[in-house]
């Protein structure tokens, strides 16, 4: 990351040109002596930072999260708990951070001539209001890495949540063990390498591949499905986002598109992919959607609103879907009902796939209740059932391509959970992971938008159209925060559980957001006092969301680590449309009685009365002045008429590669405008009833 500082060491007083970048030699402050770095930390130190690193993440957590009334600071405690949770995470990406906590040190060298750590609380506390308030998108990104684990590792303690008067953790329960349960190999317990034949391989268990196994099996087949995650049963929903983001999110939720704007892009890994991790929100894509894909891909009729109808039933059958219970909205719905019927904008509950919900507010870190219909206890039990094998920590290497057409795929079968450090190849003398291979006479890829055009590429499959990997849309997704007299208390009820449709034909979507105490911490760009203040207010602090029918498209990318590398630059006409969201929500918000309402977009932190408005539309927003995530990566493999613009034909087979299909978020041409895993899913039924048909003829 580029920072544009120029940085003069001749200027530094000797003791301060004794600092330098981390794995250089270092002068012993005694005797002057060279000396070299601590791998890991010195003697009596958690891995993951130096002595001096640690001082650094220590200074920035007292400045960013100074005490409140009541609210404990940073300080040493959080800088701790860093060092041991950046043993945990992948390497590449405990080395990212590290040049972060560093440039952060060095940021106030030029103005300031001392490092960050150096700075009196005062001094600190001013540049990091700098970084936060400043319009370089470098500077904001660079805050944003390095205080997104310490305030979320600082924020993830019971004592927190008691300042609050929120609940930290739920009980265990325990998990039954239903026959289907002895179809279910776990890969850490395998021991020897493998081989198995089955008539088609399913790779993955998110929306697509799970829909698709359970189509197959039903008719007979032999399947066979692999999922590089875990199985987590109910008695891993804890509600507790650290756990989930380290066990169940792709990279412990660290994902990052990389372009005008830093965007986190959230996807799972485990069975049940994405759909464990998402709020259960069930939409059908609209019918000007499937217009497009028609007209601009030369897809046939059956691509309509009409055509995937008995599809879109059959998933709504198996889901349950239905409105939202009014009983566990919680009290955010009824404010954004008032102050959208005060404005005149449709609104209403929406749908969802959680028929016995009871609104414990953690549908995104697994749903506790068992109501949420995941495909986890949906589609994968029921493909096992009808007879489907599912060997979970499977990683697959390649499909395995023999003239021309898919002949299986190989795996390796173990290591370390969420990406980890002891998820990588032996080395030295460690034990060799043991390998699977698979033969089939089909197989369907369902690794997600992320993974399946590295795995594809890997194998040497869809490369003949130059379109692998390209075509990556996300639904950008913002939110506004409010303050208001009344208790909110957010983390009770459906997270998600209602919306305002009223501008879907203008690319916008509103849907309820609200965050857990820790989440919340880190959706709140602020530093210092202000930050401490806002957060002591949780109870009475609500979040709406909003996101995007975007038309920016980005690229996935072989990264660091074999991890899926994101660029993607958003274009003014998505830049428009977001700032046109953020000015709606805070609209609905002053009209349904706010005290304070927070855009949270860079130079513009309160919208008060109808001047603020004002002067909020008048401002011209760049991209890298919002805050941005996504959940919904789809369209890096699609489906297209014209193997020269997609990857897989209408029938979703590989337009260069027999029997190989692709049954996920990546087939998906272009954005939705809607929450996507209902689409997958009817398109991926429809697919395998054509693989079905091909294998029986």
């Amino acid at each position: 990351m580029t920072l544009g500082l120029d940085l003069d060491f001749g200027r530094l007083p000797a003791l301060e040109r004794r600092w330098l970048w981390p794995g250089t030699a270092r002068q012993d402050s005694e005797t002057g002596a060279e000396r070299a770095p601590a791998e890991g930390g010195s003697r009596g130190e958690e891995p993951g930072l130096s002595g001096r690193e640690r001082r650094i993440a220590a200074a920035l957590a007292e400045a960013a999260m100074p005490p409140g009334r009541f609210l404990d600071g940073g300080g040493a405690a959080t800088a701790g708990r860093l060092a041991a949770w950046l043993s945990s995470i992948p390497p590449h990406l405990a080395q990212g951070l590290r040049a972060a906590l560093w440039a952060m040190e060095l940021a106030p060298l030029p103005t300031r001539l001392r490092p960050l750590s150096a700075l009196p609380l005062e001094e600190r506390m001013e540049v990091l209001r700098g970084f936060e308030q400043s319009r370089a998108l470098a500077l904001r990104s660079l805050l944003r890495a390095v205080l997104t684990p310490l305030r979320f590792l600082h924020f993830d303690r019971p004592e927190m949540f008691q300042h609050v008067g929120c609940r930290y953790e739920l009980p265990t329960v325990r998990d039954e063990a239903p026959r289907w349960l002895a179809q279910v190999t776990n890969g850490r317990e395998i021991e020897q390498d493998m081989e198995l034949e089955c008539e088609v391989l399913v790779i993955g268990t998110g929306a697509g591949g799970a829909a698709a196994a359970y189509e197959l099996a039903s008719r007979g087949h032999a399947v066979l499905l692999l999922e590089e995650g875990d199985y987590h049963r109910r008695s891993s929903f804890s509600g507790r986002p650290a756990r989930a983001y380290r066990d169940m999110y792709r990279n412990h939720g660290l994902d990052m598109a990389l372009g005008n704007v830093g965007i986190p892009v959230f996807s799972g890994r485990a069975v049940g992919g994405s759909t464990v991790i998402n709020s259960g929100t069930c939409y059908r894509a609209p019918e000007s959607t499937f217009a497009s894909w028609r007209g601009g891909m030369g897809l046939p009729a059956e691509f309509s609103s009409e055509g995937l109808a008995p599809y879109y039933e059959r998933v709504e059958r198996m889901l349950q879907v239905t409105p939202a219970d009014p009983l566990h909205l919680g009290a955010i719905g009824p404010i954004i009902r008032r102050g959208a019927e005060r404005l005149g904008y449709r609104h209403g509950p929406l749908p969802r796939n959680a028929p016995g919900c009871d609104g414990q507010g953690v549908c995104c870190f697994g749903c506790p209740t068992g109501a949420k219909r995941s495909t986890d206890v949906s589609y994968v039990p029921e493909a096992l059932k009808r007879g489907a094998q599912l060997i979970t920590a499977a990683r697959v290497r390649t499909i395995d391509i023999v003239a021309g057409r898919a002949r299986g795929a190989t795996a390796v079968l173990g290591g370390g959970r969420g990406d980890g450090r002891n998820g990588g190849r032996a080395k030295g003398g460690a034990k060799r992971r043991p390998r699977l291979v698979v033969r089939a006479e089909a197989v369907v890829v369902a690794g997600g938008a992320l993974m399946t055009p590295l795995l594809l590429r890997r194998s040497g499959a869809c490369l003949t159209s130059g379109m692998l990997g390209k075509n990556l849309s996300i639904h950008p997704a913002s939110k506004v925060m409010a303050l208001f007299d009344e208790r909110i208390d957010q983390w009770q009820g459906i997270p998600q559980g209602y919306q305002i449709d009223h501008f879907a034909d203008e690319g916008l979507m509103f849907e309820g957001g609200s965050l857990p105490f820790d989440v919340a911490a880190l959706a709140v760009p602020w530093t210092g006092r202000r930050f401490t203040a806002l957060m002591e207010q949780y109870p009475r602090l609500a979040t709406f969301g909003f996101m995007i029918k975007d038309t920016s498209r980005g690229e996935v990318r072989l990264g660091p680590g074999g991890s899926p590398l994101l660029l993607y630059t958003m274009n003014q006409e998505d830049v428009a449309k977001m700032q046109r969201g953020i000015e709606l929500l805070c609209e609905v918000f002053l009209a349904a009685g706010a005290r304070r309402v927070l855009p949270l977009v860079a130079g513009c932190d309160e919208v008060n009365g109808p001047g603020d408005l004002e002067r909020l539309r008048a401002r011209r927003i760049k991209a890298g002045d919002l805050d941005v995530a996504a959940f919904h990566p789809l369209g890096t493999c699609r489906v297209g008429v014209d193997p020269r613009s997609s990857c897989v034909g209408p029938d979703h087979q590989a337009h260069d590669v027999a029997g190989l299909y692709v049954c996920d978020g990546s087939a998906i041409p272009s954005s939705l405008g809607v929450n996507p895993q209902m689409t997958i899913m009817a398109m991926s039924l429809r697919a395998a009833e054509i693989i079905g048909d091909q294998l029986s003829s």
